[in-house]
């Protein structure tokens, strides 16, 4: 795994602000993100410098955002992920879209209002640390992944929320060990590294953030890692 450079933001109906980083996988992935009533998801372009994708045909540092927004009432439901392997650049081989709980009925009706951003920036964006980074490589002499999440943000450079700074994380299947977070008030950003142990299974869902005691002070980080 490199560095993670997009990804998919979602903001949920309880408020919580997810970062699912994407990737050309192997095979194909699917992920469901479950929710009531999202406040908003898109797909972002989080880096916009040329020499983040060394291409000067689809220039993708031109590539604007998009942000959904929805209206009303879109009730329980889930937002779905497809990551499509490709073998060229020019597919575009990313999918998110919503999908309601209660299937739609052939020869029924339903109903479903939205705003669309198509943006540099989108129009809602967390109030607090991102994850801007993301790297992960083999531990030496261990059947283990280590990862190295880097976060930034003005809250990091906050002495009176970065001395209750930790790190949560939680992983299904498998476990992690050895976290550690690492400051730097004077670049406003917090490394957290730890190793992961799939305990043999092929695939491992991780999920994290900071926290100043039980508060969250970063968008929740998410990845699945599969070999």
């Amino acid at each position: 795994m490199a560095a993670a450079i997009n990804g998919i933001q979602m903001l949920t109906g309880a408020g919580e602000w997810l970062w699912r980083p994407v990737s050309n996988r192997e095979e194909l992935q699917f992920s469901s993100f479950v929710d009531h009533n999202p406040k908003g998801f898109g797909a972002l372009q989080r880096k916009r410098d040329i020499a983040d994708y060394q291409d000067d045909d689809q220039h993708w540092e031109r590539r604007p955002s998009l942000w959904i927004e929805p209206l009303g009432d879109w009730s329980d439901g889930a937002m779905q992920l497809v990551e499509i392997p490709s073998e060229s650049e020019n597919n575009e081989n990313i999918v998110a879209y919503w999908r309601p709980k209660t299937p739609l009925v052939g020869g029924g009706a339903a109903t479903f209002a939205y705003r669309q951003f198509w943006c540099w920036e989108p129009p809602s964006r967390p109030p607090m640390a991102v994850a801007i980074d993301a790297r992960a490589g083999h531990v030496p002499g261990l059947k283990r992944r280590r990862f190295i999440v880097v976060f930034s943000g003005d809250v990091l450079a906050d002495p009176q929320k970065t001395a209750r700074l930790s790190a949560a994380l939680t992983t299904s299947p498998g476990s992690a060990t050895n976290v550690r977070t690492f400051l730097n008030p004077q670049g406003k950003t917090c490394r957290v590294v730890f190793d992961l142990d799939a305990a043999g299974e092929n695939y491992c869902e991780m999920r994290l953030v900071l926290r100043a005691d039980e508060e969250p002070i970063s968008e929740t980080w998410l990845y699945r890692w599969t070999p």
